[in-house]
């Protein structure tokens, strides 16, 4: 089973184009052959690339590895949900079993798509840790939504960042600062062009985490990202 620290160091992989491949797969407890599971793989590749536009189909050699990594699944595995990483452009290819039956999907990044994971991991209570947040008084203790998130993790002002287990929300990065946003246009620092993200959800979990904050993932229900803040004393110090 992946620890909290492995996540961490996969979500900081980093590729110039959207080409890693992040694919979540059910193993069935006894898979009469790897066909069918390589075929449920490749409509959930097929699907990731459509969403994508079809700008950035999975290559060969990474097909090749996921087909390759499952046949070990299979072996291994049975009964589980697994997690697979590939992307020969960055030197990457990890597999990890999960517990439990997790959403099938494959998605296409810049980064790997980590959410699953740790909603794996975590122990607490989903909608609880959301709640808490949600009544927190307003001002500089909490944030709610996207807009207000990115603005705290452009600030590395956040102590705990909760996010939807699904979804996906393309925006930008700031090519001189490095600032997060969903409008290409939203800041000042710009001397050079937007760089596109294609999910900036997914860049604010990895940047939160690298600043020491919990991340906690709701799952089965459609919820506002939300933030809460290191007071004002804490984060200047």
């Amino acid at each position: 089973m992946i620890t909290r620290a492995e996540v961490g160091k996969l979500g900081a992989r980093h590729a110039v184009a959207p080409a890693m491949l992040s694919l979540y797969l059910a193993v069935p407890l006894r898979p009469a052959s790897l066909f069918p599971l390589a075929a449920r793989a490749d409509e959930l590749i097929a699907a990731a690339e459509t969403a994508g536009g079809g700008r950035r189909p999975v290559g060969e050699q990474d097909r090749d590895a996921v087909r390759e990594t499952l046949a070990r699944c299979c072996r291994d595995w049975p009964g589980r949900t697994v997690a697979i990483f590939a992307c020969a452009e960055a030197g990457l290819l990890e597999a990890f079993p999960l517990p439990g039956l997790l959403r099938e999907r494959a998605v296409l990044g810049i980064r790997p798509h980590i959410r699953p994971l740790l909603a794996a991991l975590q122990r607490c209570p989903d909608q609880r840790a959301l709640d808490e947040v949600l009544i927190t008084p307003p001002g500089a203790s909490a944030a709610i939504g996207l807009s207000a998130c990115l603005a705290a993790v452009n600030a590395c002002a956040v102590q705990i960042l909760i996010v939807p287990e699904d979804g996906l929300v393309p925006g930008y990065e700031c090519g001189r600062c490095g600032a997060l946003s969903t409008d290409a246009d939203s800041c000042p620092d710009w001397g050079t062009a937007a760089l596109p993200v294609p999910d900036v959800i997914e860049e604010m979990v990895t940047r939160a985490l690298e600043d020491g904050a919990q991340i906690w993932v709701i799952r089965g229900a459609r919820s506002p990202v939300a933030a809460r803040l290191y007071s004002l004393a804490a984060a200047a110090a």
